[in-house]
């Protein structure tokens, strides 16, 4: 990853989401025409009111939602900065995104989604081990990262089923982190921290950042977006639902 590469990690463009409850007979419109980019060593803060479509807007890219309309275009980090040089997330198959998420996109969400007995430092390695990096080397990265957010070595043995919330969230953090992920997608990543550990936080983002992840977050908290943002994009008060 190059920080000062000008060509944007992420692009998307004219991007539309709804949804359809059924047994409520509506179509609640999330996201219309949205247009943004999200380039290397710059974290764009997405920000707007409760049902905006925040995190539908990650949920599309890393494809745990289908698009409607548009396109959103992850560089292949070639650098030309044409569209040969970038997949479609909206358009490629599932084995194609599943290839993606392993070894250019993390995604860290407000809950830790593992095996339910694995311990920590092999919950953190796990990407690295997936990508072919050796066992040692991985379980190293994952343990420096656990030891920046002041983990205690004497729970990475443990599940992080037994945790806290905010123990928890600083192993889905670190396994976030561990594969330096071209993009790094963020969705309230220190909700459950308190401000001594949403500090180690913000600093391991800032380190990912200098690193040269692009970074779209979410953080409904109006100083983080302050102290981390390098640009905003605002989405408005969602659309009325539909009959």
């Amino acid at each position: 990853m190059n920080p000062s590469d000008p060509t944007p990690v992420l692009r998307v463009e004219g991007l539309g989401k709804s949804f359809t409850v059924h047994a409520a007979g509506k179509h609640l419109p999330s996201v219309t025409d949205l247009s943004f980019a999200v380039h290397a060593g710059r974290l764009t803060a997405l920000v707007g009111p409760s049902g905006a479509g925040k995190s539908s807007v990650l949920k599309c890219i890393w494809r745990t939602y289908l698009p409607e309309s548009g396109r959103i275009l992850l560089s292949t980090g070639s650098g030309t900065g044409t569209d040969n040089d970038a997949v479609d997330l909206a358009a490629v198959d599932e084995h194609a995104v599943l290839a993606l998420r392993r070894s250019a996109m993390s995604f860290v969400t407000q809950f830790l989604h593992v095996l339910p007995r694995q311990g920590t430092l092999a919950v953190v390695a796990e990407p690295l081990l997936a990508l072919g990096v050796d066992a040692k080397a991985a379980r190293e990265r994952a343990a420096e990262l656990l030891r920046a957010l002041e983990l205690p070595e004497r729970l990475w043995d443990l599940p992080p089923a037994t945790f806290s919330g905010g123990e928890k969230q600083r192993v889905n953090l670190a396994r976030g982190l561990v594969v330096r992920p071209r993009l790094l997608l963020l969705d309230e990543p220190t909700a459950s921290l308190d401000a001594h550990a949403a500090g180690l936080a913000c600093a391991a983002v800032n380190a990912a950042k200098a690193a040269g992840a692009g970074i779209l977050a979410i953080f409904h908290d109006p100083d983080l977006v302050r102290r981390l943002a390098d640009d905003v994009v605002r989405l408005p008060a969602p659309l009325q639902p539909a009959a």
